[in-house]
């Protein structure tokens, strides 16, 4: 397996920033973050955030690999999401590798 080891997809005003952190980092619109995916799980990438406005158009990438080790696919919460999905989905994750909920409950 060759490439990166981290990724980062998204609409390119929000993910910019995310060039220094010496990631991949893929620009897309919608429609075309499945195929973004696909490829990167192709190049080996094993682990792949994308910006929570790609959460649904990934639902059926994110069932298919929900029970494997890699990819690990993660959102990231945009701050313009209408919905708390990536937070939540996040939340599993780390649910997950630790064994307990680690997030304070709202009030």
């Amino acid at each position: 397996m060759s490439g990166s080891a981290l990724a980062i997809i998204g609409e390119k005003e929000t993910i910019m920033p995310f060039l220094a952190t010496g990631a991949k980092v893929v620009y897309v619109k919608k429609g075309e973050s499945v195929k973004a995916v696909e490829d990167l799980i192709k190049e080996g990438v094993k682990i792949i955030f994308f910006t929570e406005e790609f959460i649904n158009e990934l639902h059926e990438v994110l069932a298919k690999y929900r029970t494997e080790t890699f990819p690990c696919l993660i959102p990231i919460p945009t701050g313009r999401g209408k919905t708390k999905l990536a937070i939540e989905r996040i939340r599993g994750v780390i649910k997950k590798a630790v064994g307990a909920d680690v997030f304070l409950e709202e009030k």
